[in-house]
């Protein structure tokens, strides 16, 4: 190859190569510096690797050129880092920390990342709307100040947008570092929310509630839209301060919340709207105070709550078709404290939510599933495949308010109103409980449930209460470990308080540790035409309790199984009663010719559950008969054909329950 061509080839491909970074000039414009170059750009272009020929360069020069195949252009400049391609899509923001001049360059950046210089951003002048495509990264500390009261947002993302990342940013609204300011007096304030905390959030994803109830479509308008959002991640954020949200995400498929930390907030921490394929992992929420609606003074907080837009009466939704149920989320590894006035972890009306390993504090109900509509104007939405394994759900005596850890409750009992298939495996439940209805763990209007592998400790009133209609329910291999008694004077383990339940209790503990009484380990109704439910005969019971089964005899079916609870090799002879052997029985006593007083070591539920079996011991014709019955113990009978009181050996087994 002689010089003169190798010089005009190096010509042409560096010409290639400047048109291929003539891009990054034009950022400066918006307030974007050019990421840095490296030094060395490629070795081919000075010859560092092997002879070029003039084919190859006026080959390489017209590929260099090429800005439509992301193969070619940029995406052939190499180095250590990655390519040109990709340092072109991604800039730096140096410009204004304003929001007109931030909203300019996001405008200007859609479709690349943006990394935000370190600072304090003042968003006085509005609310930046991030652009499909883009990606925001905070570069160091960088503090973005949104002031305003009311409808404001630290970042918002407009109804339908895609492929949208926030990361790393610390988000501060007017109530930063005070909190939302609480209800004077305690009494809520609709003009106050209106005016200052409503849709007053750290990161806004605006969807299907914007649509309706901001820009004020018609139910024509609702009922025509077809976007969704789709691809958004907000994650490593810090947000403090606002009125009523720290994020928002409504109407997007796959969205994902992750190690974010949300504090001071007027009412939710993370809320999501139909939202489809979710993920919020690692998020710490603290401290969410006032609330807006309920019954005071317990107004409603969510730490993370994943529901629909229910219909309205100007925009009813029968069909589900405006605000849909949120379905495959998982709500795992968060940890939420300060929820105190209602629930830390929420569903209205989800379909495949997953509660895992996350840790609740302090709030007045910790994990609430419950109905996201329940007519053909809000539509009907009952929770439908919830799982919950793996939380701790803690109270202290010292929080204020206290109900159920975990509350399942669905509108109704018809096909299209009860909810279906929840699991509640593996929980450390402390300190739940309601006085008047409630227990650790309340279920009403649900079929298909498992309770499994759970520690209840230190629950009010009950660990498990059955309300309404629940069909087809397993308790198997749980700790109930002390329930404290409640104002109306009552504790139980399990309370089933309705005939309409059907299910087996069977392989649980039940520990009576410190309380005067317990008032049964499990109670029963009479049950109803086709319910009831079977106690199991790998029950264990301890402690002080007046019945181990309340009402035992109104198990499913009557008592077909009778539990063994003592046997023994009695001699019985005119010096007195001897238990030779035996397992469960505290004494034996003559008390007369042919008459034996046996006590057990552990009482059943009642004198009438009380069932011995005698086997006569040498052949005699013998006659046996109960002379009376305790839920301690018996009085046996032994006489010969004749009728006359003898004394007898005899081996004795006794069933019951």
């Amino acid at each position: 190859m002689s010089e003169t061509k190798t010089a005009i080839s190096r010509r042409k491909l560096l010409s290639g190569m400047a048109m291929a970074m003539a891009g990054a000039a034009s950022a400066a414009s918006f307030g974007y510096s050019a990421a840095a170059m490296p030094g060395n750009v490629t070795k081919s272009v000075y010859g560092h690797g092997p002879e070029l020929t003039e084919d190859c360069c006026e080959q390489l020069a017209a590929d260099l050129a090429n800005g439509a195949d992301p193969a070619k252009g940029a995406g052939l400049i190499g180095y250590d880092g990655g390519t040109v391609a990709g340092l072109l899509g991604t800039l730096i923001y140096t410009g204004g920390k304003n929001y007109a001049d931030v909203q300019a360059a996001l405008d200007a950046a859609q479709g690349r990342t943006v990394r935000f210089s370190p600072g304090t951003y003042d968003f006085t002048g509005g609310t930046p709307i991030v652009r499909s495509g883009t990606r925001l990264v905070a570069e160091g500390e960088v503090i973005i100040l949104q002031p305003n009261p009311g409808a404001s947002a630290g970042f918002a993302v407009e109804p339908g947008s895609r492929d949208i990342a926030i990361d790393g940013f610390d988000i501060r609204g007017p109530w930063y570092g005070t909190g939302v300011p609480d209800w004077v007096n305690g009494d809520q304030d609709a003009a106050i929310w209106n005016a200052q905390y409503a849709e007053n959030i750290g990161i806004d994803i605006r969807g299907r509630w914007y649509q309706r109830g901001i820009l004020g479509y018609s139910a024509n308008q609702m009922q025509a839209l077809t976007d969704v959002g789709e691809r958004i991640v907000v994650e490593n954020c810090r947000i403090e301060g606002f009125g009523q949200s720290g994020i928002i995400a409504d109407n997007v498929t796959y969205f994902r919340a992750i190690n974010n930390k949300i504090r001071r907030c007027g009412r939710d921490g993370i809320r999501l709207y139909g939202i489809v394929d979710g993920k919020c992992i690692g998020n710490t929420i603290q401290q969410l105070s006032p609330g807006f609606a309920g019954a005071k003074p317990n107004y409603n907080v969510y730490g993370i709550a994943v529901t629909r837009l229910h219909g309205s009466t100007s925009v009813p939704d029968p069909n589900l078709t405006i605000g849909r149920p949120s379905d495959n989320v998982d709500i795992a590894f968060n940890r939420v404290e300060g929820a105190t006035t209602w629930k830390s972890l929420d569903t209205h009306g989800g379909r495949n939510i997953r509660f895992i390993g996350n840790v609740t504090k302090g709030s007045y109900i910790a994990i609430g599933i419950d109905e996201g509509g329940s007519n053909d104007t809000n539509g009907k939405a009952p929770p439908r495949n919830i799982v919950c394994i793996g939380n701790e759900l803690l109270l202290e005596p010292s929080d204020p308010y206290r109900r159920a850890a975990i509350t399942a409750f669905s509108p109704g009992g018809t096909h299209d109103l009860i909810g279906r298939n929840l699991i509640i495996s593996d929980n450390y439940i402390q300190g739940y409980g309601y006085h008047p209805n409630d227990g650790a763990v309340s279920i009403s209007f649900f079929e298909n449930v498992t309770l499994s592998g759970n520690v209840f400790r230190d629950s009010l009133r009950s660990a498990l209460t059955l309300r309404n209609m629940v069909k087809d329910f397993t308790f198997t291999g749980n700790v109930v470990d002390n329930v404290q008694v409640s104002d109306y004077n009552v504790a139980f383990g399990v309370l089933v308080a309705s005939a309409n339940v059907s299910g087996i209790i069977d392989g649980n503990s039940f520990r009576n540790r410190d309380q005067p009484f317990m008032t049964a380990g499990v109670s029963l109704p009479a049950p109803a035409s086709g319910y009831g439910v079977k106690v199991g005969k790998d029950n264990t019971f301890y402690g002080a309790m007046n019945a181990k089964v309340n009402t035992a005899a109104n198990e499913a079916g009557g008592s077909w199984f009778l539990t063994p609870v003592a046997y023994g090799h009695i001699s019985l002879d005119g010096t007195g009663a001897i238990l030779k052997a035996g397992k469960g029985i505290s004494t034996v006593t003559r008390v007369g010719i042919g008459l034996v007083d046996i006590v057990l070591i552990e009482s059943l539920s009642s004198a009438d559950s009380v069932v011995p079996q005698i086997t006569t011991r040498g052949g005699a014709a013998l006659v046996y008969s109960i002379v009376s019955s305790a839920m301690n113990g018996i009085r046996l009978r032994i006489a010969d054909t004749s009728d006359n009181p003898v004394d007898a050996s005899f081996y004795i087994t006794v069933l019951g329950y």
